[in-house]
């Protein structure tokens, strides 16, 4: 067992729980922007990730991945599955848009499409990705604590249930940073989807709709596809360029967006 690795977990934790809901607090300061847009966002996708298409693309990946294990059917399966999350998610943003804003009486603003994305972002990292991230951390410490092997032969575990078990006792000081530093660039390319989206109702243009779903989806395939192939650093490098091109069009769409 690692101090270095222990501080890293609750490290990671703390910045995955701490930072969507620091820039929501700052943001919700500086704007007035009301609460209810960030639990529009936060129930957006609570019904259309969380308890839905989450755990049917768990079901889906585990029961493909097996038989894509490398080469271009892998490779087009993570298309494939990018494809289909990226459209599910971007429609649940949509339906929020269409029927919970006016149900509130909200304006399709610059601000109120920040709030309802900070909504949906906060929601994701601080419940789904950290709460994987603790579980991960509990199963660390269990298995460098009581031993792997006396707890393989409890079990009757399987070997590639060991082996899982082995990454898992052997998880690297740099890999709950490497997650936490994924969530810290995912907020910008959040933000940037929930205005894109926004700008399809405003506008009355599908494409709209369409440029979000192409460019969640493209980065849902650049980021996972590069981890694999060149390893997670290359990937975040990668990554951190894209979270500025998000910046700019969040920034971009201020401009052009109408405002209350």
């Amino acid at each position: 067992m690692s101090i270095r690795t222990i501080i890293a977990f609750v490290l990671s934790l703390l910045i995955q729980v701490g930072y969507p809901l620091a820039v929501t607090l700052i943001y919700r300061r500086r704007t007035g922007t009301r609460w209810q847009l960030f639990i529009y966002g936060a129930l957006i996708f609570a019904v259309f990730q969380l308890f839905s298409w989450l755990p049917i693309s768990v079901y889906l990946d585990a029961l493909m991945s097996a038989r894509f294990t490398s080469g271009w059917g892998a490779f087009l399966w993570l298309m494939a599955l990018a494809l289909a999350t990226s459209l599910v998610e971007e429609m649940g943003r949509w339906c929020g848009y269409r029927y919970l804003f006016p149900r509130g009486a909200f304006k399709l603003t610059w601000h109120n499409g920040i709030m309802y994305g900070l909504g949906h972002s906060s929601v994701e990292t601080t419940l789904l990705i950290a709460g994987l991230t603790f579980i991960h951390f509990l199963a660390y410490l269990a298995l460098n604590r009581l031993g792997l092997e006396p707890l393989a032969r409890s079990i009757e575990a399987s070997p590639a249930l060991i082996t899982q078990l082995k990454t898992i006792a052997n998880t690297s000081w740099d890999q709950p940073l490497i997650v936490a530093l994924e969530r810290i660039l995912a907020l910008p390319h959040q933000l940037a989807w929930s205005l894109l989206v926004m700008e399809s109702l405003v506008y009355r243009q599908k494409r709209w709709l369409g440029f979000a779903v192409l460019y969640h989806a493209s980065i849902a395939v650049i980021v996972p596809g590069l981890a694999r192939l060149a390893g997670f650093f290359l990937a975040e490098g990668i990554n951190f360029f894209l979270a500025l091109l998000s910046l700019g069009i969040v920034f971009k769409l201020r401009l052009v967006s109408p405002e209350e």
